[in-house]
């Protein structure tokens, strides 16, 4: 250790060159660096489901399009409301590659209603109508249970427009330009009908949102993380020059790591943009224990050189730990089968490498090359430090025992938390998606739905009166679950259809027996849906398999889950081998994100927990003290998440993975604190003074990092990203907590422990027994 001390020194400048040569050819990466904004990439990979989403999604390509919903305080019946429509009518085509709208202004009545009316459409010209007119059209919409399922609120205060597009590419660049030409005619609508409440929702808006996110995170938050830093570390190193040479490091290392991911093409998603940012922290923190050292060195009356090789003797091994079992607390995010997470454990551990790498090449001879003046102690940090070091001493058995308590404490409240949480629950209270998605889900209900594609194994299979009697059964039973609010398929159609042709006989609501009958119907909804665009497909191209939906509302996953399950023990039970029924879409695959990932997660979580207790027995050489060591970095999670679910109690699979990656973030303060004291005792030190000593040494640098870590990691909370803005809310009171336990737990653990290991007695400088 001490030859590759003396090689760092001596061939500082070399290695600088060199570092600045190979982190230029990695930062030109960064030209190649992107951004997905889709939520795919959230989506876990090994879901058995998601074959079948797949499959389901090749046979009926959804349809790429956004909603315009339109609400007031009274009702959508009024002239202001249906002139907006009207106006969305006329100029949807402002959308690129808009190709039809569908809404109340464009609605075909059914076969009673048009008979009734004499008119082919449920709302006329609006200039020859009046207010008793209006108040007609809407008994009849209301009336209409097909509209009330779809577009209308059964009080029709609320009235969705559907506004399909048909893109050339489907490339995140056309999505997005699709998006702002969205925003930019619901801008107008609002400017052109102040009185009417216009919102908007769609998949390419929320990618738009993410995506705006995600750009003035990395444009505001990350300046704002490094200043806030760099100020920080000037204030409590007392220089300005050593701030700014952790800035140089920091920034080197974010540039490093996102260079290498636009080298290997991988884009960064919702999740792992964060990645930089916590990048940025950790560089700092591997920085602050070199340069104060180095300042203490110099303070003491250290020539310049002899007070580096002082502090890289002594940090060298506890950075060298708290690099691997850090970068081992992130790759166990591998474990999980969702892209975002496992992306954003790959990005960190990745940019801990490289902020290890510059610490030891770059960092002492850019610091080397200041003025040999001396620096002052940390002020307020020292001072702070030596008077935990005499609570320690004389108040040592009542810390080590307070903290038994309230560990015991916290640890009996994490049963309070719930592994559920609602996907939308991240999304702006004030965005026009928070908006539709509640009143979609208190008025329409229809905020989410379960899709299910049916084969029938042969072509033209859906014609067969067989099958489509099983489907029709299943349809009935779905209809009367509690948790369905309505059930729609291939085969409402053809009842309905059958009962139009029988001049509106109840008795004839029933599927039509004649196989050449259900063919020519199959004909009519081709055409109808050649002539509005808007209606969804019902069966696929070789019209072997039909598409059935059933639309849900206020169910949280678990609910989901349980409902999904039970139709599929339903499925399992009643419908033949030779019907392959396949789910079809993503919310299915969202909800069971709980089940899966939170498994997977806990799978990595102890997998890097004995890897890193395993690496802390090897790197301290000791047995003991390594097993002691998990003690401080376990407990913060455990302490934080007890008062979450206190307080909160919703575990999403976000919030989980910030309790997988807290130990190898926090094991950098007990690294130092442990290393330092095993040295004391090495050198014939008693456990109290042995203690003593390693505040002294570490005390200081474990403050400072504590402090850039939680005001980096707390700044997050201003975020434009959900997730973010959990992380600050976490991470931060781990971090501090940690920190904490560091200083006021472990130390009167050791000493206990050592005394009773080694079967001493009170010193005379020892704390109370």
């Amino acid at each position: 250790m001490q030859l590759l001390i003396d090689q760092l020194l001596s061939k500082r400048y070399l290695l600088a060159l060199l570092t600045i040569l190979f982190g230029a050819a990695l930062t030109w990466g960064m030209t190649k660096s992107s951004i997905n904004a889709g939520f795919q990439s959230i989506l876990s990979e090994d879901d058995p489901y998601k074959v079948e989403v797949d499959q389901a999604r090749l046979d009926f390509p959804p349809s790429t399009g956004v909603l315009f919903a339109f609400q007031t305080d009274t009702d959508v019946f009024n002239f202001a409301t249906l002139n907006a429509m009207e106006a969305l009518t006329q100029r949807y085509t402002e959308i690129e590659a808009a190709i039809s709208v569908g809404s109340l202004m464009n609605r075909r009545l059914n076969a009673d209603d048009e008979k009734a009316l004499d008119r082919d459409y449920l709302i006329p010209e609006l200039e020859e109508l009046t207010e008793a007119d209006l108040r007609e059209i809407k008994a009849v919409a209301i009336a209409d249970e097909d509209l009330i399922k779809s577009i209308l609120s059964p009080e029709g205060d609320m009235a969705l427009a559907n506004v399909k597009f048909k893109a050339a590419q489907d490339t995140q660049e056309v999505r997005l330009s699709i998006a702002r030409s969205v925003v930019a005619l619901r801008d107008s609508l609002r400017a052109e009908f102040p009185d009417v409440q216009i919102y908007i929702l769609g998949g390419v808006l929320f990618e738009l949102d993410s995506y705006n996110a995600q750009i003035k995170d990395a444009k505001f938050l990350q300046p704002l993380v490094l200043v806030t830093c760099i100020l920080l570390l000037w204030f409590c190193l007392r220089s300005l020059t050593f701030a700014l040479c952790l800035f140089v490091i920091a920034f080197a290392t974010i540039a490093m790591t996102v260079g290498s991911w636009g080298w290997m093409e991988i884009p960064f998603n919702q999740i792992s943009s964060l990645g930089p940012i916590v990048v940025l922290v950790i560089a700092i923190a591997d920085g602050i224990h070199i340069v104060s050292v180095y300042a203490q060195g110099l303070y003491s009356g250290l020539e310049k050189k002899e007070s580096m090789k002082q502090s890289l003797e002594v940090n060298i091994q506890p950075v060298t730990l708290a690099t691997i079992t850090t970068a081992m607390g992130f790759l166990s995010l591998n474990y999980c089968s969702s892209p975002g997470i496992y992306g954003f454990g790959n990005i960190i551990a990745l940019g801990v490498i490289w902020a290890y790498l510059l610490t030891f090449t770059l960092l002492p001879a850019l610091v080397l090359l200041l003025p040999a003046s001396r620096s002052a102690k940390p002020l307020g940090v020292k001072g702070f430090i030596e008077k935990v070091s005499v609570l320690v001493a004389e108040k040592g058995t009542q810390l080590f025992w307070g903290s038994v308590i309230f560990i015991t404490a916290t640890f009996a409240l994490l049963p309070l938390n719930n592994v559920d949480f609602n996907r939308y629950s991240f999304v702006d209270k004030d965005s026009d998606f928070h908006h539709v998605i509640t009143a979609l889900s208190e008025k329409i209900g229809n905020d989410q739905s379960l899709i299910y594609s049916i084969n029938s194994g042969e072509y033209y299979g859906i014609t067969e009166v067989e099958f489509l009697k099983q489907i029709d059964t299943f349809s009935i039973w779905l209809e009367e679950q509690p948790e369905a609010s309505f059930v729609t398929s291939y085969t409402d159609y053809l009842r309905s259809r059958n009962q139009d042709d029988h001049e509106d006989d109840k008795a004839f609501d029933r599927l039509p027996l004649d196989k050449l009958q259900v063919i020519d119907y199959l004909v009519g909804y081709q055409l109808v849906q050649e002539i509005e665009p808007s209606l969804e497909p019902i069966f696929n191209a070789d019209y072997s398999s039909i598409r059935l939906m059933v639309g849900t509302s206020n169910l949280s996953n678990l609910q989901l889950i349980t409902f999904s399950d039970r139709i599929d023990a339903w499925i399992a039970e009643n419908v033949p081998d030779k019907y392959r029924v396949m789910h079809g879409d993503n919310n299915i695959l969202f909800a069971r994100l709980d089940r899966s990932i939170t498994l997977e997660l806990m799978q990595g979580f102890s997998l890097s927990f004995l890897l890193i207790t395993l690496t802390m027995l090897i790197g301290l050489k000791s047995v003991r003290y390594g097993l002691l060591s998990t003690m401080p970095n376990l407990f913060p999670a455990t302490i934080v998440f007890g008062f979450w679910g206190l307080f909160v109690g919703e575990l999403s699979p976000y919030v989980l993975m910030l309790f997988s990656i807290s130990i190898g973030l926090v094991v950098d303060d007990s690294v130092h604190i442990l290393s330092k004291y095993i040295t004391g005792r090495r050198d014939g030190k008693t456990p109290e003074d042995a203690v003593a000593y390693s505040l002294d040494k570490a005390g200081s640098a474990i403050t400072i990092t504590t402090l850039s870590l939680a005001l980096g990691t707390f700044i997050l909370v201003f975020s434009n990203t959900f997730h973010f803005q959990n992380v600050a809310l976490l991470l931060t009171p781990i971090i501090v907590v940690a920190w904490l336990l560091d200083l006021l737990f472990l130390p009167p653990l050791l000493v206990k422990f050592d005394n009773w290991i080694e079967n001493r007695g009170k010193t005379t400088n020892a704390a109370p027994a």
